[in-house]
């Protein structure tokens, strides 16, 4: 899979039926998509909102973020400098 294909491919949040373990990914229509742990299919139950358009490819999500030693605003970890105040991160 390349990285171009990634990008232009839909994000949906996937539900396993049984257990409710979630998980988010690019989904192309036609593949089947299945817990890595427990092996059940996994259903897109929502499409994940676009993001701000500020260059970062990462969702928004506490793992994916850093506080800015200046601003103490929440930027994304892939940016260079802080979206709110440009300080580099």
């Amino acid at each position: 899979m390349s990285t171009e294909s990634a990008t232009t491919d839909p994000i949906y949040r996937l539900r396993a039926a049984a257990s409710g373990r979630e998980a988010i990914a690019a989904v192309r229509e036609g593949v089947v998509y299945r817990d890595a742990e427990t092996g059940e299919e996994l259903e897109p139950v929502a499409t994940v909102l676009p993001g701000p358009a500020d260059g970062s490819s990462l969702p928004r999500t506490p793992v994916n973020l850093t506080v800015c030693r200046r601003c103490e605003q929440l930027s994304p970890l892939d940016l260079a400098t802080c979206e709110f105040c440009g300080l580099p991160i």
